[in-house]
């Protein structure tokens, strides 16, 4: 762990039972502020989520805005993580196939808990963690640059790859975002598509484009 991660605790996890401790208090924490907000949230109705005792919540958090720092943490870097796993699972057989593997994970991440994604983005402003923001979406765009390169030919020449990954990074995450939140289920099918031939548009060569 870094040194700002290991500030959020009082005692580091070691034994497997501590771990899943952890666990279980990080994730009953990041539930109640998608459900409350930072303000509502409390280290007692984390213990109670978590099925664990007040006490044993402070052993490994010293106050609220501790914990409240680990969940952002710990959750932007399992992001960062499902992210890489998502691109080595999927196939690279071409640049079709990559861009579809990164919206796939967009869109289903995403889905699965959009008021926890805007929680902790608006998490990170509250307790001046915006640097983690940063650091994580640069792990994504170095990620999304590395598989861009395995295709490099089928990209236009004039297009820098960290140019391209950045814009795949913004494009990915400002549409599912606005697509979950903004317009009726089951809509996000449609812009997630028209998304994706945007980006294959701007990657392509023209006369390559369908």
């Amino acid at each position: 762990m870094d040194r700002q991660v290991t500030e959020n605790y009082r005692k580091l996890p070691r034994q497997k039972r501590s771990q899943a401790t952890v666990e279980a208090i990080l994730t009953g924490a990041a539930q109640i502020l998608a459900e409350r907000g930072y303000e509502r949230m409390t280290t007692a109705a984390v213990a109670e989520r978590a099925g664990v005792s007040i006490g044993s919540l402070y052993q490994y958090f010293p106050d609220k805005v501790a914990l409240a720092s680990a969940v952002l943490d710990h959750s932007s870097d399992g992001f960062a993580a499902s992210f890489e796993a998502k691109l080595e699972l999927g196939p690279a057989t071409s640049l079709l196939a990559s861009i579809d593997a990164m919206i796939a994970f967009a869109r289903s991440a995403h889905k699965d808990a959009p008021a926890q994604h805007r929680a902790l983005d608006e998490l990170a402003a509250r307790l001046g963690r915006t640097g983690k923001t940063r650091e994580i979406s640069a792990r994504i765009a170095a990620m999304i640059e590395a598989r861009l390169a395995l295709h490099a030919e089928e990209i236009a020449a004039d297009i820098p790859l960290s140019a391209a990954a950045a814009l795949i990074q913004i494009v990915l995450e400002s549409v599912t975002h606005r697509a979950l939140e903004n317009h009726p289920v089951g809509s996000e099918t449609g812009m997630m598509e028209q998304s994706r031939r945007m980006i294959l548009a701007y990657l392509r060569h023209p006369e390559t484009i369908t």
